[in-house]
């Protein structure tokens, strides 16, 4: 493997500096050269389900489905530093890197309650994200909109001559604590002790059973929400796979590409991300087929069980 990707890495003329970019990343990755960071962690539930990727603006709901399971995002009130009130949801790529770093400092310090860190900048930094005025504006928007959110999960079943439906509602925080300064256009303003506080449901969710990530990964795949969502469940399909499974383009389109008005043009965007995340996961043994995605037994991406 490493002799292949350095006779790619040898043909850097032909590349893009973004293809380069994966490419050195899954060399040192394979090397296991400057891999030092400790792993990250989702929630084995937000590696079968996942956020919007654009912002549903005055839809009373979003849905995203995964075979039985549903899951149902309404919009929360967030309110202006003038005191005015809108309703929205987190979207994009920051909600992902905020569940990412819920999870793993719950997984860290088994506590409800995080604490953000002594400045805006640094804990942009423990984001992945550069520790710029407009980053931390961002960050700051899509935080507020996913502590205000309310979640419906359904799974819906039919057996035999009896079908049944459970299901949980939840917020992902049930407390928050937000400090920033008025005037902090770098960003390095103090947090003056900001919290999160986890809700029961959700950190239950988190804690058990989480998904490693390479964090390495995370960053090298950063800018496409779908890369990030496809990474993470990859890993937590591929853990436990022991026989072959198809996974039809219908069943992808519900999961991954809500967003798209038709079909082709969410197969051709899913394919694409595809051959990112592989460059980055050639543990991955999967083929791209007609009827879907067939998923293979694989070698283990990380090596550790599920549970850290």
């Amino acid at each position: 493997m490493t002799q292949t990707l350095n006779t790619i890495a040898r043909q850097s003329s032909l590349l893009t500096d973004r293809q380069l970019l994966l490419l050195d990343t899954a060399v040192d990755l394979e090397l296991g050269e400057g891999v030092t960071d400790p792993l990250n962690y989702a929630a084995r539930l937000w590696a079968q389900l996942s956020l919007p990727y654009r912002d549903p603006g005055d839809a009373p709901e979003w849905v995203r489905r995964n075979g039985s399971i549903t899951l149902r995002i309404s919009p929360g009130m967030i309110t202006a530093r003038d005191g005015s009130r809108t309703r929205a949801y987190p979207y994009g790529v920051i909600p992902r890197y905020l569940m990412t770093w819920m999870t793993t400092e719950a997984v860290r310090t088994r506590s409800r309650t995080l604490h953000l860190g002594d400045s805006l900048s640094q804990f942009l930094g423990k984001l992945g994200m550069n520790a710029s005025g407009a980053s931390g504006r961002r960050m700051v928007d899509q935080l507020r909109r996913l502590t205000v959110s309310t979640m419906n999960i359904e799974d819906l079943r039919n057996e035999n001559e009896r079908w049944s439906v459970s299901g949980a509602n939840f917020n992902v925080t049930s407390k928050y604590d937000l400090w920033f300064s008025k005037d902090d256009s770098q960003g390095q303003q103090p947090l003056l002790g900001s919290t999160i506080t986890l809700s029961e449901d959700f950190y239950q969710t988190v804690v058990e059973a989480p998904v490693p990530l390479r964090p390495e990964v995370l960053r090298a795949l950063a800018g496409s929400p779908m890369r990030l969502d496809m990474y993470t469940w990859l890993v937590y399909r591929l853990f436990s796979l022991r026989r072959p499974s198809t996974v039809s383009w219908n069943q992808l389109a519900n999961q991954f590409g809500s967003d798209y008005a038709v079909q082709r043009q969410f197969k051709a965007a899913f394919e694409k991300n595809l051959r990112e995340v592989r460059i980055l996961y050639p543990q991955a043994n999967l083929a791209v087929m007609k009827s879907g995605l067939r998923l293979m037994p694989s070698a283990q991406h990380i090596q550790s069980k599920l549970n850290p």
